[in-house]
């Protein structure tokens, strides 16, 4: 399903400190015998022209390093520095710590990812998952900026903020391609491991 837009690129998003694993970074736990990081490079990697990491331990295999915007903001300050070092219009992102997500799902992100659209989203129980998406980096950055600048540092906020214009994969459209959802499962805590 799908195949590299040279106009994409994606974002792992690595840089959380990881307080209930022991300062452990999540993105290498090793998952089915793969670390984390490994199986997201994979997903992401037939459907991007380059893979950037938001990561401030050793670097992550096949892709490249990028800083957070600025320290002590979250996510966001993670999406705004991958925002200001992507060189193609759209950027996918996806969190560090979600071992799940296939390529079949990365493929429906780009899919909908097109003229008109601003970013893609995807909601599962009506509410928003931001550490899964995709943005057009010309109109996302400036808006993902000026929120920093005022302190909305919620995720979810971006994505319901009303100056983009988002196209929403709904629960049973992504059901389609992962009928578990386990695509937005992350790990929290040891037991998340099991």
């Amino acid at each position: 399903m799908g195949a590299e837009r040279r106009d994409a690129s994606a974002l792992i998003l690595c840089g959380g400190r990881a307080t209930r694993f022991g300062g452990v970074a999540k993105h290498q736990l090793v998952v089915d015998g793969v670390a984390i990081a490994d199986r997201l490079v994979r997903a992401v990697e037939p459907h991007v022209a380059e893979i950037l990491a938001s990561a401030s331990d050793a670097p992550i295999a096949g892709t490249r390093a990028v800083r957070d915007s600025q320290l002590g903001t979250g996510p966001l300050a993670g999406i705004a520095g991958g925002l200001a070092a992507c060189t193609t219009d759209w950027l996918v992102v996806v969190a560090g710590d979600m071992p799940y997500v296939t390529s079949d799902v990365i493929a429906l992100l780009i899919a909908r990812a097109r003229d008109g659209v601003d970013a893609v989203g995807v909601r599962a129980h009506g509410l928003p998952e931001p550490l899964l998406c995709a943005l057009r980096t010309g109109t996302v950055r400036p808006v993902l900026e000026a929120r920093l600048a005022r302190g909305a540092i919620k995720a979810s906020g971006l994505l319901e903020d009303p100056a983009l214009r988002v196209a929403w994969i709904e629960e049973a459209a992504l059901r389609d391609v992962d009928p578990e959802l386990r695509c937005l499962r992350n790990v929290n805590a040891p037991g998340d491991l099991g």
